[in-house]
């Protein structure tokens, strides 16, 4: 009963978030992932299509940067998941060319199970 009214509580919260510019799942990532970066500013998650479009102001860059990724896979894994990305595209050429050349064939994110009902 508690693991399905949490369910019911995490899908009311992700719909709302949704609704709201994913307020809360921006402020997770830049807590746990992004700061010492810089700072996320949207995110937009297509679970149909399995495509994200990230927007990152980060430190030392003039402008914001964009990424977008087309395809990505979850897997579970031990008490989390991996969330593998295909094709990943960057904003900034020297950030797509690294891209390109260091994870030509895609990678690998660990994933808490509380992020993942977040992005889910």
């Amino acid at each position: 009963m508690k693991n399905s009214l949490q369910s019911k509580i995490l899908t009311v919260a992700y719909r709302a978030d949704n609704a709201t510019g994913n307020h809360l799942l921006l402020s997770l990532l830049n807590n746990k992932l992004i700061k010492e970066f810089g700072v996320m500013t949207s995110i937009l998650i297509d679970s149909k299509s399995k495509s994200i479009a990230i927007e990152l102001e980060l430190k030392g860059e003039d402008r914001p940067v964009s990424i977008k990724i087309n395809g990505y896979v979850v897997e579970p894994k031990g008490d989390g998941s991996l969330i593998k990305i295909g094709d990943i595209s960057f904003s900034r050429e020297w950030m797509d060319v690294i891209a390109k050349k260091l994870i030509a064939d895609g990678i690998s994110i660990p994933i808490s199970p509380d992020l993942l009902e977040q992005i889910l």
